[in-house]
């Protein structure tokens, strides 16, 4: 492979060119089973910036790709009606797996949102009911509308719902979606809650808010859910009267999850409780779903096989498409 000669900058804007939904999910799974079968490296750690939020390096490599990749994420709560800016934000770089060489700086907001759901899709194909047709999301940012979007790849959907704590932005995501999936998309008030999640095969919560928004008994059986967000999101008896809950990684999620934390303080909660991480479920050596009345709960932080089959591709289709901006460097 040649030694990389510049570094590639790619905008936001450039990087939503590069991959279809469809694709980033069919790369999410690639990624998740090259890291069931242990054939993906990668780390992550959080660095508090105290009191304001906190950056998250955060990298990875798949064995037999040409790049490893090295994404921060940073989420500092304050920055909406301090700054007027995002709560969120991402930046990657991308090596030569060669050289160690620095290959692409890329603007990683968007692709994130990408990633979580393409994983989500992927997770909710393996751990739901087959045939779920409802799902309700919390939150009705990029990131919900990215679920639904990538969750429509895997499910004959029949309704959605968003749900968020400002109305408009749900009624916003909902008149956009629903002419674009064909199924209806509805806007449902915060009050509303318990009869969307009731009636829903499906939960996702991706929301940057801390508040229990739904309790176990508002569960149908046979629902899933996939707690998402870096703060509270669910009562504790969801976790608690789950029938398997499902872990990405508990090394990471058992220090970072407000509800694990809680309940693991108070006894109510272990490793041992855990049925199995996601990776032993892909890789066949614990089953996910068996029957059809269990209630599973998913909670994830993000690992990296996914990322280490989306960024690189993503730079590979903006180099084919003669896209974005190359920088000089000295090496």
């Amino acid at each position: 492979m040649p030694i990389p000669e510049e570094i590639l900058y790619l905008t936001e804007a450039v990087v939503k060119q590069t991959l279809t939904v469809a694709e980033a999910v069919d790369l999410a799974e690639k990624g998740i089973q090259a890291d069931a079968a242990g054939k993906v490296k990668g780390h992550k750690f959080y660095m508090d910036v105290d009191p304001n939020g906190f950056i998250k390096p955060f990298s990875g490599y798949m064995a037999g790709e040409e790049y490893a990749f090295v994404k921060t994420f940073s989420y500092f709560p304050a920055n909406p009606v301090k700054f007027n800016r995002p709560t969120t934000s991402s930046m990657v770089i991308l090596f030569d797996a060669e050289t160690g060489l620095p290959a692409c700086l890329m603007e990683a907001s968007w692709v994130t949102g990408l990633k979580t759901a393409a994983s989500t899709a992927v997770t909710s194909a393996y751990l739901a009911r087959p045939g779920s047709g409802t799902v309700t999301i919390f939150g009705a940012g990029t990131l919900g509308r990215l679920h639904l979007i990538a969750l429509a790849e895997r499910f004959k959907l029949k309704r959605a719902n968003f749900v968020d704590i400002l109305p408009e932005v749900a009624e916003a995501c909902a008149v956009e979606l629903e002419p674009l999936l064909g199924f209806p998309v509805k806007s449902i008030p915060l009050d509303d809650r318990e009869d969307a999640v009731s009636e829903s095969d499906i939960i996702f919560t991706v929301t940057t808010g801390s508040q229990a928004l739904f309790e176990h008994c508002w569960l149908k059986p046979g629902a899933f859910v996939a707690r998402l967000g870096s703060y509270q999101e669910v009562a504790l008896d969801v976790i608690t009267n789950a029938d398997k809950v499902i872990v990405d990684n508990w090394h990471y999620v058992s220090s970072r999850i407000p509800e694990i934390i809680k309940l693991v303080q108070e006894g109510r909660f272990s490793r041992e409780h855990v049925h199995a991480s996601w990776s032993d479920i892909v890789g066949g050596a614990a089953p996910g779903r068996e029957t059809a009345d269990e209630i599973i709960v998913y909670i994830a932080l993000g690992i990296w096989g996914e990322y280490a089959a989306i960024l690189p591709e993503a730079y590979r289709r903006a180099k084919a498409l003669g896209l974005g901006q190359k920088l000089p460097c000295s090496h």
